[in-house]
């Protein structure tokens, strides 16, 4: 029946395991159960709750004057977890229940969920911001009483309207920094107090281009000037570096751009590095849209805004070349920016050595943040990255079979065949089988079932080859990350029937036991690849990687791969290009991400609305694809790589051929010291890209190796 309702509870507990407390707890109430109205957030006003450390906690508000019959808790967790052991209800007085509900209802409790979520993280990103103008306007003693006493009103004006912004469209909002006029205005009281403590109007600087970025970054004190954006790359490969602007006014700027001839050319492309905030409130300079002829970008008032910019050298002499990059702002300030360009010695092959995939999926083109009009884009992205070995869920189907067990349908081949169009040249192709307990309706179980799985992958490996694709390009993922007996049994059950009828076609699986030698052995001897959880063998630590070690030592190959989220906090430089580095430490021949398509459900430009963990290293909209700084360190890995494959087969050459080669015992110890040098640097373990750390590692030792390499020649 309907009762009254004074409030509400909801008991839970964080602080362990990755488990953090819930943003908000959206309570609504319905008399009926269709309509349902708003009655508050628990965790609006739990200031209280614990701030470190493992605790429970009981989120409860008693300010409700309400009633129903039905209740909805919607819980938006901080992460992937949240945990609850009790939820209450507490009675009201009998005479709410004369009085209507008041306040919009819905009857869309998903779409509720996304617009007070997208309402709650814009009121609070832009209460944060607020705070932070004011501590400076507090604080800093170079501003003039007369600056603050107009700042201050201007900054309250911008905080009165925090809680009245409604919802924005939900279908075209972008959380793009700033996020609305508000933000814009909170923004510019910030520009106004920095000019106010002496910062100029416009200035740039140089920084690491793997390193964290604020919106409130300034210019290190104390610098004398902007260093120099140096960037070395050899012929063929895609190198990176950075420059930040800051506008210290209360308006924004067109800054345009301008490189003068000593190093102008097209294989130097530049990016503005756009602001998006994240389901956790941590903006993040990530996306990278390129800048136009005639380059000119934006620098709102009170930020500061990051310039990407790649050299792909092609046609440019061997050596350094020396110029400036000046910026210009449209009301006439000027800053000007040392460039130096190094092209190494020695051309990039058009195919790397590392093998690189990423659960693509583009055998589709409705499946998470993959649509009809942007799968091109996905894949030209892709193969701009060097993806070798795309993935597919419903390339291969499985036909039907006759009383003996024999193919007796032929599958439909035109999922293949479009997605093998769409990557000729592909070194492997991965499929994910997704294994189940039959296979066109012949049970595992059944003794016809060795006989079918042998004529499906026959059939399949026939077709394949029509199509100049072989049987051992072939690589099939079976059960993904068995950790049970059940699923090894089923891994090893397809596995040998599948070996029977193709014995080149290849097994890849990915079992996620912290004990490897938990698994069946039968597991790891059908498997001819096995691909190493990057989380596990941090958390395993040697035991759980020498164990993949000798299995390699014995001829298996190795893989690793990556599942951690969300993707846009990872770090770059760590995550994602070190995973190459732990690639050649371990011998693994291919490097791969969970996921190049995953974007919590459309929510790549607007995490406030995700409804799950976004994975992606890709910005995603219904029509195209983005890249990120994630994805140019995922290249700059792959190139890494191969700095590694070109030392290492130069120091094979010059052993059997010029023992007595000047440089080559220095070839020798760093190809055995390189990789222990780069992951045991300061913080390489740490994948948080807020934290400060040793992004420069990489890079120092692929200049030596680029040194050597040249020494050698």
């Amino acid at each position: 029946q309907i009762e009254p309702i004074s409030g509400a509870s909801y008991s839970t507990a964080a602080g362990a395991a990755g488990v953090l407390w819930p943003r908000s707890i959206f309570v609504l109430v319905s008399d009926d159960g269709q309509r349902f109205f708003p009655a508050g957030d628990l965790a609006a006003q739990a200031a209280d709750r614990p701030a470190t450390g493992y605790a429970t906690f009981r989120f409860a508000r008693i300010d409700f004057r309400t009633h129903g019959r039905y209740v909805a808790f919607i819980v938006d967790p901080t992460g992937s977890y949240t945990f609850c052991d009790e939820i209450e209800v507490l009675s009201g007085d009998p005479g709410w229940l004369r009085t209507p509900v008041s306040g919009e209802s819905t009857s869309d409790l998903q779409r509720f969920f996304v617009d007070a979520r997208t309402r709650v993280a814009i009121a609070r990103r832009l209460a944060a911001d607020v705070g932070t103008v004011r501590r400076e306007l507090e604080s800093s003693l170079q501003i003039s009483a007369a600056v603050r006493a107009r700042l201050v009103p201007e900054l309250a004006a911008a905080e009165n309207e925090v809680d009245a912004i409604p919802a924005p469209p939900h279908d075209s909002f972008r959380a793009v920094l700033p996020l609305n006029a508000t933000h814009t205005r909170i923004f510019a009281v910030h520009g106004q107090a920095a000019q106010a403590r002496g910062l100029p109007p416009l200035s740039a600087w140089v920084v690491n281009p793997w390193d964290f970025v604020r919106p409130f970054d300034e210019p290190p004190a104390g610098a004398d000037g902007p260093g120099t954006l140096s960037i070395s790359a050899m012929s063929g490969e895609t190198r990176s570096g950075a420059i930040n602007f800051s506008n210290a006014t209360g308006r924004s700027m067109k800054v345009a751009l301008d490189v003068d001839a000593g190093t102008a050319g097209s294989d130097l492309r530049l990016y503005e590095a756009i602001w998006t905030d994240t389901r956790e409130l941590t903006p993040v300079a990530d996306a990278l849209v390129p800048l136009r002829e005639g380059p000119a970008f934006d620098v709102p008032a009170g930020m500061t805004r990051q310039l990407w910019i790649t050299f792909t050298p092609s046609d440019r002499e061997t050596g350094t070349s020396r110029g400036r990059l000046r910026a210009t702002s449209d009301g006439g300030i000027s800053v000007s920016i040392p460039l130096e360009l190094r092209v190494l010695s020695g051309s990039f092959p058009a195919r790397p050595t590392l093998h690189l995939g990423g659960w693509d999926y583009t055998d589709g083109d409705q499946v998470y943040g993959l649509t009809p009009n942007n799968r091109d884009a996905l894949i030209r992205q892709l193969r701009l990255l060097n993806v070798d070995s795309p993935w597919a869920r419903r390339a291969m189907l499985p036909g039907t079979y006759d009383g003996a067990g024999h193919l007796k349908t032929a599958p439909d081949t035109s999922i293949f065949d479009q997605w093998v169009s769409s990557w000729p040249d592909a070194n492997r192709y991965m499929i994910f089988v997704n294994a189940s307990d039959s296979l066109g309706g012949v049970p595992v179980t059944d003794a016809r079932f060795p006989t079918a799985a042998a004529d499906w992958i026959k059939f399949w490996a026939t077709h394949a080859a029509r199509l100049g694709v072989q049987p051992s390009q072939l690589v099939l993922l079976l059960v993904d990350e068995p950790h049970l007996p059940s699923q090894d049994e089923r891994v090893v059950t397809w596995a040998r029937a599948i070996k029977a009828g193709e014995p080149r076609v290849r097994i890849w699986e990915d079992p996620t036991y912290t004990d490897p030698a938990a698994s069946l052995p039968q597991l790891l001897g059908v498997a001819d690849l096995l691909a190493l959880k990057r989380s596990l063998m941090l958390e395993e630590g040697a035991r759980f990687v020498d164990f993949y070690r000798q299995r390699r030592a014995r001829g298996q190959g190795l893989d690793v791969y990556g599942a951690s989220g969300p993707a846009r906090l990872l770090d770059p430089y760590t995550y994602y290009r070190l995973q190459a580095w732990v690639c050649a430490d371990i011998g693994a021949g291919g490097s791969f991400f969970w996921s190049f398509v995953d974007d919590g459900d459309g929510s790549s430009w607007n995490e406030y609305a995700a409804k799950k963990t976004l994975y992606s290293p890709f910005f995603f909209s219904s029509d195209d694809v983005t890249i990120s700084k994630h994805t140019e360190a995922i290249r700059e890995g792959v190139e890494d790589f191969e700095y590694l494959a070109m030392l290492r087969d130069r120091v094979t050459l010059l052993s059997r051929t010029d023992p007595n080669r000047a440089g080559l015992s220095r070839a020798i110890a760093l190809l055995d010291s390189a990789a222990g040098t780069v992951l045991g640097a300061s913080g390489a373990t740490d994948m948080e890209w807020v934290s400060d750390k040793d992004r420069l590692s990489a890079e120092r030792v692929r200049l030596a190796i680029a040194d050597l390499l040249e020494l050698l020649r």
